[in-house]
């Protein structure tokens, strides 16, 4: 091969390896799907926490405010993000509707766009709630009329997409007292909230499991306890007797009632005295002798007695003492918070393939019951643990020859990217090699009329034109058609017959 072969040849080998490794490393590499676009950057981290909880590989585009996750796993991270509330991403056009007005837009367009603007503020505002994302609100604008009972008030109408049922009351009232704040002359109580659903969260006290305003609904409290203690429970039980071997069921009955208790006591022991009266009385005197001594003797008729005398005495003292005690008083006032306990049953199965013997099931036992803070004596809380249980088996992973997973695909597609660079690089090579060689020359088709190559001694000797003799030979030569064609070409094209003939020569050295 010539100079400019080789470096051409090099030249491919090297593309051909930077384009291997660009394979190698795109085909290691995991495809990505956006599932969210428009995130709000201040739940991103809820976003990514909730991902990560869920085993889902993410990465965040746009400066963070779009997420994508690996592909085939859309449907894990959309269930995720559900859970959490978390899959309303795109945020609903606020006020900049305004800003998009046309120049002579009526009053009516311009009252419409106003409402549409505030319905996406205060939207986006709620969607900023913890488990509220991706609030819808409706509002309906009061209109004021010259007669009072003919006016219209505002009322407003909130959608939670997500199953609300397990949100704190107090961060639903704080939901309506910001919307009733957000718009003019509406009140709270004019305000419904729904979750997806269909139950209503606000206005609450109807009689459908709610107390009343503030109070935590009991159904809502109850599963909320009984979830985060069986998850718990269920977490100490797979980290020890392995996945899939127990299962925990939690019922509780909670008091969701608010109390407020007085309590007044006295201290006995440090009495203190306050105040102190003494009174003392006396009186002296002496008897007439018409009179006797003073006393029952001489008072009483008919008593036996002997008369006054002439000369007794009077003498009386009395002596009385008052004394205020000071005792020390305390008055106690307690708020009780809803959410004690009043009994809770606990339920463990464990599967047969568990073997525990008598002080290892009363360990168990044991630790079941701190970690779901039993009191079976002060409050006759239930543990009952059944084993021997025969579990369902889990689902097997799917077989082989059904779809191919995501990142053997992907290998699949390098390795075919890999194959048609390989099959280019020879077609390339064999295309340079044909060409050093000059088989890609055309042969020109007055060469292929010419009669097949004779041997030497066939062909018609050349004219001696110094002799006389030779114009006869002259002759006959001018009178072949074919050597008069040949001719012909020579004097016309010859750079191609020069071209055939270094050919020619070329192959002959070889």
């Amino acid at each position: 091969m010539s100079l400019r072969g080789k470096l051409t040849l090099a030249a491919c080998a090297l593309a051909f390896l930077a384009a291997s490794l660009f394979i190698v490393k795109m085909a290691s590499k995991p495809s990505y799907t956006t599932v969210m676009t428009g995130v709000d950057p201040a739940k991103t981290t809820q976003i990514t926490t909730a991902l990560t909880s869920a085993g889902v590989p993410f990465e965040l585009q746009n400066g963070g405010t779009a997420v994508a996750v690996q592909k085939g796993k859309e449907t894990a991270a959309n269930v995720a993000l559900a859970s959490k509330g978390l899959n309303g991403g795109v945020t609903q056009p606020g006020f900049e509707i305004l800003d998009k007005q046309k120049l002579g837009a009526s009053s009516q367009q311009q009252q419409v766009a106003y409402q549409r603007g505030l319905e996406g503020e205060i939207a986006n505002t709620v969607s900023q709630i913890d488990g509220a994302g991706g609030a819808t609100v409706n509002l309906t604008l009061g209109q004021d009329n010259l007669f009072a009972d003919e006016s219209q008030p505002a009322t407003a109408a909130v959608l939670i997409p997500n199953d609300a049922s397990g949100m704190d009351p107090a961060a639903i009232k704080g939901i309506a007292n910001l919307v009733a704040a957000s718009v003019p002359k509406l009140k709270s109580s004019a305000v419904t909230i729904t979750d997806g659903s269909g139950t209503m969260l606000w206005p609450q006290g109807d009689g459908a499991g709610g107390g009343s305003e503030g109070l935590p609904n009991k159904t809502a409290a109850e599963a909320r306890y009984n979830a985060s203690t069986q998850s718990a429970v269920q977490a100490m039980l797979d980290r020890t007797l392995g996945t899939n071997k127990a299962q925990v069921i939690v019922h509780s009955d909670l008091d969701v009632n608010k109390t407020d208790e007085q309590k007044l006591s006295y201290d006995t022991k440090n009495v203190v005295p306050l105040t102190s009266e003494t009174t003392d009385e006396s009186l002296k005197g002496t008897g007439s002798t018409s009179g006797g001594k003073t006393g029952t003797a001489s008072n009483l008729p008919g008593y036996a007695a002997s008369g006054g005398t002439s000369g007794g005495n009077n003498d009386y003292k009395n002596k009385s003492e008052k004394v205020t005690n000071g005792a020390g008083k305390t008055i106690t006032k307690t708020t009780i918070a809803p959410g004690a306990v009043n009994r809770m049953d606990v339920a463990v199965m464990l599967d047969k393939s568990v073997k525990l013997d008598a002080t290892q099931l009363s360990q168990l036992k044991a630790s079941i019951g701190s970690a779901a803070g039993l009191q079976i004596a002060q409050r006759k809380d239930t543990l009952n643990v059944t084993q021997n249980m025969s579990f369902a088996p889990v689902a097997a992973a799917a077989k082989s020859g059904g779809p191919i997973p995501a990142a053997f695909s992907g290998i699949l597609k390098g390795a075919g990217i890999g194959l048609g660079a390989l099959l280019f690089l020879f077609f390339v090579t064999r295309h340079l090699r044909r060409r050093e060689r000059g088989e890609l020359i055309d042969e020109p088709s007055w060469l292929k009329s010419l009669e097949a190559a004779r041997p030497t001694a066939e062909l018609m000797p050349m004219p001696d034109f110094t002799s006389d003799a030779s114009a006869n030979d002259v002759a006959i030569a001018t009178a072949d058609p074919r050597r008069k064609q040949l001719d012909n070409i020579i004097h016309d094209e010859p750079e191609r017959v020069a071209a055939h003939l270094r050919q020619w020569v070329t192959e002959d050295n070889k």
